[in-house]
């Protein structure tokens, strides 16, 4: 019997979208939890497991699992509005947006589109490269012209290591395992899509100074320096978040370390009175 149950949410553009839901207690906290771009929803597979408790609400972001690819000159707000729709779909009218990297930056779109929408914000290291002059900008930007150019001539596991490499070493490879592989090769086709999408958002500081939402802004102490400046870029903008540097951990806390990340957020939903 699967942990979680697959449903479908209508788009605004007509497109079906997947999401998966965990809700095992009535009228338990929902939490729309946002994953990074390539890895899909195996992202909060450590809270989706350990944390019951909650309402999880997990969509497949567009090119990943089984929704559909990402749209032509694909935007982040677009993207926040099918977080809505799955919000919608769900019957859940306020929730908890959790993000890591690119799903951080579409809940942070999605608050600042619909903040009647959001009770609070855990997000962890957002790709925000307006926020920063950083040489990590140019680098997304080469990154995405050589996956499509990789991906053009079907070498597949050469794209694919531009982004496992810096994470998972030279051996990439064994480390990851047959079937997580699998799902990387079909998601990496949207990767270049996305990241387009992210150098293109520049939420402004207005905005984000007005955005009150209790947030939690969370980077890995092992992260590379580029998204720690963005993560701290975006603390300085917003008006009085909480921000948590987590040990042994990288880009992805939730699966780095997920029990500093769990331990972390259950302390920042129960000052909320929602744990």
């Amino acid at each position: 019997m699967p942990v979680t149950d697959l449903r479908w949410a209508l788009a605004p553009d007509g497109e079906r979208l997947a999401y998966e839901v965990r809700a095992e207690e009535p009228d338990a906290p929902a939490l729309i939890a946002l994953h990074g771009v390539l890895v899909g929803s195996s992202n909060w597979v450590h809270q989706v497991l350990r944390l019951p408790r909650f309402h999880w609400i997990v969509p497949h972001i567009r090119g990943h699992g089984q929704s559909p690819p990402p749209m032509p000159r694909q935007t982040i707000e677009e993207a926040a509005l099918d977080a809505l729709a799955v919000l919608d779909a769900e019957g859940v009218e306020r929730a908890v947006v959790l993000g890591n990297s690119l799903g951080a930056t579409i809940g942070l779109a999605l608050a600042l589109l619909r903040p009647e929408r959001v009770r609070a914000m855990v997000l962890v290291e957002p790709s925000l490269p307006a926020l920063v002059e950083h040489e990590g900008r140019s680098r997304l930007a080469e990154t995405a012209a050589r996956t499509r150019h990789l991906l053009a001539e079907d070498r597949i596991d050469e794209a694919l290591a531009l982004f496992l490499v810096p994470r998972l070493g030279e051996d990439w490879e064994t480390k990851a395992g047959r079937r997580r592989l699998d799902e990387w090769r079909r998601n990496l086709f949207s990767t270049p899509a996305w990241i387009d999408a992210v150098l293109a958002f520049d939420p402004g500081p207005v905005p984000l100074a007005v955005l009150d939402h209790p947030t939690l802004l969370v980077y890995g102490a092992e992260t590379q320096p580029f998204y720690r400046a963005m993560t701290l870029a975006l603390a300085e903008l917003l008006p009085n978040p909480e921000v948590v540097e987590v040990p042994n951990a990288g880009h992805g806390v939730p699966v780095d370390n997920p029990d500093a990340f769990n331990e972390l957020l259950l302390r920042f939903l129960d000052r909320l009175g929602l744990s």
